[in-house]
């Protein structure tokens, strides 16, 4: 059974699907406003079941595949599909495999890399592949501390987390780690979110310009104006890709915004639905 979170309300439903290294507990501050209109529901990906094996993907089309399988699993049809980053390019992907399943989604800062990058990935080695700084940024990334506290002071003054409060820092210290052993608290806790597995996500580059048009479903895309992720001319492609989307920047955020401006971001997403049935 794929593990997933039934984050609450009525009506419609929609699912999320979180980023890479970011579990969906991080995101209660924005999964939460949504479930005043929808039924919310957020699936963990593979780094997040017990025993998985980074080496297992090769391709981010096993992160949509799996996407695909829960919705069997759960019987889930016609969902509105909202997703982050690595989540938003496997709904991506199977809405693309499996149109049935989704009305609309909902692209927050997808990974959408600009071509000529992901055509430089594809003829660089392994061992090349895993040189780059954020590949090896994940490899060399602190594991375990004595407590929750520890992690949340180490991580508090990190320029990665400066747009977050520290509630929703909160929510990602304790929905990203585990007890490094459940019997015994003393030996204090670890990554919930395996860093080989970060690393091994990031990689292995999405190839999305060629499935990218084939979306049926209306699409709405938002991109953070600080993005380093979805780069101004990667966001010029998507909206020349794919013309009958709605497209919308948030100023004043970056790549993390459904963390640093989770209620805006959920304003905007309701009001969008609500006026787009």
């Amino acid at each position: 059974m794929i593990p997933f979170h039934d984050i609450g309300g009525s009506g419609p439903l929609l699912h999320f699907a979180h980023a890479n290294a970011y579990p969906p507990g991080s995101y209660r501050q924005f999964l939460e406003p949504l479930t005043s209109q929808y039924h919310v529901l957020a699936v963990e990906h593979r780094p997040l079941w017990p025993g998985s094996d980074p080496a297992e993907l090769t391709r981010w089309e096993l992160i949509a595949d799996d996407l695909i399988d829960f919705f069997d699993q759960e019987n889930l049809r016609g969902v509105i599909g909202v997703g982050h980053s690595l989540g938003g390019v496997a709904t991506l992907m199977a809405a693309v495999k499996r149109p049935e399943l989704f009305q609309k989604l909902v692209l927050v800062e997808p990974v959408f890399l600009e071509p000529r990058w992901l055509e430089a990935a594809k003829t660089a080695t392994r061992e090349e592949m895993m040189q780059f700084p954020l590949v090896q940024s994940a490899v060399h990334r602190r594991d375990q501390w004595d407590n929750v506290a520890d992690v949340f002071a180490r991580y508090r003054p990190k320029k990665v987390f400066a747009g977050l409060s520290d509630e929703v820092l909160w929510d990602f210290v304790r929905a990203g780690t585990r007890p490094c052993d459940p019997t015994d608290p003393s030996q204090g806790v670890t990554l919930a979110y395996p860093k080989l597995w970060e690393a091994q996500i990031y990689a292995t580059l999405p190839q999305v310009w060629e499935p990218l048009p084939q979306l049926t479903q209306p699409v709405l895309g938002i991109r953070a104006a600080h993005s380093d992720t979805l780069s101004k001319k990667g966001w010029q492609l998507w909206q020349d890709t794919l013309p009958h989307g709605t497209y919308i920047e948030m100023l004043d955020t970056g790549h993390l915004l459904p963390l640093e401006k989770p209620q805006e971001l959920a304003d905007l997403i309701l009001s969008h639905l609500a006026t787009r049935p």
